[in-house]
């Protein structure tokens, strides 16, 4: 199993929330990706994949800074029905996760402010990229 598919499993495994993920290259081109079943796309695939480009270019943009502030880990941009979270992979590649922005089940509250768990999922990322594929 590649890497990426393994990551990619892993990631929508991780829970149900997760609606779909991706692998880019350097230039923002699609590598990998993985829809959750039963789920249909907010957003159209040639979008997305547009979007991931953009992504990748504004995320070198703020590298340029990471002398003053230290590498990025990750970033979380929330609209009203996704988050899209944005991860640099070791090898230079990125990892792009879309995720329901509704209340979770059973939540007290109604915020669409829920947290995504970067922690799991970091742990995953670096999980996957310690292994020699």
């Amino acid at each position: 199993m590649d890497k990426y598919e393994q990551l990619l499993n892993m990631i929508m495994d991780f829970n149900e929330s997760v609606r779909f993920a991706a692998v880019s290259d350097a230039s923002g081109q699609l590598l990998w990706n993985s829809q959750r079943n039963g789920v249909s796309n907010i957003v159209p695939i040639e979008k997305t994949k547009a979007t991931m480009s953009s992504s990748r270019k504004e995320w070198d943009t703020y590298a340029s800074a990471s002398k003053y502030t230290g590498d990025g880990m990750y970033s979380i941009t929330s609209y009203a029905k996704i988050k899209r979270i944005t991860i640099p992979l070791y090898d230079g590649n990125m990892l792009f996760i879309s995720v329901d922005n509704k209340p979770m089940k059973n939540a007290k509250n109604t915020s669409y402010g829920h947290l995504v768990e970067m922690g799991e999922i970091l742990s995953i990322v670096e999980f996957v990229e310690s292994k020699n594929f």
